[in-house]
C-alpha cells in the first residue's frame, strides 16, 4: 500500500513539473545601464545567468585575439553575418531547457529576441530593457574601468551611435532590441529602487 501510494505521489510530481511554467528572462539596454546590477538580483532569486557576450568572447580566445569592447562588437557582427542575425542566441537555446528559471544577458539585435522568444515546452520568456541616465551611465562606465570601454565622452556617445541602430541587420540594433522589450527598468537611482522595480516584474510574470 505504501509503495503505491509513493508511486502515485511520484507520478504527480513528474505530472506537475511537466505544466510548471519557468521563465527565462532576457536583458538588453544601453552601455553601463546596469544589466549586471539586474541579472545579479535575479541570481539571489535562483536564476541561472547565461550572457550572449561568452560566445563572443570564447570565440575571441579560440582566435588569439584580446577582449575588447571593439574586437566583441566586431567577433558578433562576422557571426551574424556568417550564421544569420539571430546565431548567438540560437546557439544559447540548448542551455536553456533544464527545469530553472534563467537569465539571458546581453541581448543587442531584434532577431535574438524573435529566437529566444519561441515556443517552449516548460519556459516563458520576457525580454527586459535596462536603462538610465547617459551621465550617470558614463560615470558608472569610468568607475568599473572595464577593458575596451569609452575613455572620454566624446567616445562614449559615438560608440552609441553606432550600437543603437544600423541598416545592416547583422549588425548590433539596440534601438530595436528595446521597442521589443515587455518591461522596462530605469536604472537612474539607487540598488534598492532598482530591487522594487524587479520585484514588480517578477510578481507580474
Amino acid at each position: 500500500m505504501f509503495s503505491e501510494v509513493f508511486l502515485v505521489n511520484i507520478v504527480r510530481v513528474q505530472i506537475f513539473e511537466v505544466f510548471l511554467t519557468f521563465h527565462i528572462l532576457g536583458l538588453t539596454g544601453r552601455n553601463a545601464a546596469g544589466k549586471g546590477a539586474v541579472a545579479e538580483i535575479l541570481k539571489q532569486k535562483s536564476f541561472i545567468y547565461h550572457s550572449l557576450s561568452d560566445i563572443l568572447r570564447k570565440e575571441l580566445r579560440n582566435k588569439g585575439k584580446k577582449e575588447s569592447r571593439e574586437n566583441l562588437i566586431q567577433v558578433g557582427n562576422n557571426l551574424r553575418k556568417s550564421g544569420g542575425p539571430s546565431i548567438l542566441a540560437d546557439l544559447m537555446i540548448k542551455n536553456l531547457v533544464s527545469l530553472n528559471h534563467h537569465v539571458v544577458d546581453s541581448i543587442r539585435n531584434p532577431a535574438e529576441v524573435d529566437s529566444l522568444n519561441r515556443t517552449y515546452l516548460n519556459h516563458k520568456f520576457n525580454l527586459i530593457a535596462v536603462d538610465a541616465l547617459p551621465e550617470i551611465r558614463f560615470k558608472r562606465l569610468k568607475e568599473r574601468n572595464r577593458i575596451g570601454d569609452s575613455s572620454s565622452w566624446e567616445e562614449f556617445v559615438h560608440q552609441e551611435s553606432l550600437e543603437e541602430k544600423s541598416d545592416n541587420p547583422n549588425k548590433q540594433q539596440l534601438f530595436g532590441t528595446i521597442l521589443k522589450a515587455d518591461y522596462n527598468v530605469d536604472n537612474s537611482g539607487t540598488l534598492t529602487e532598482l530591487n522594487q522595480q524587479i520585484n514588480k516584474i517578477i510578481n507580474q510574470l
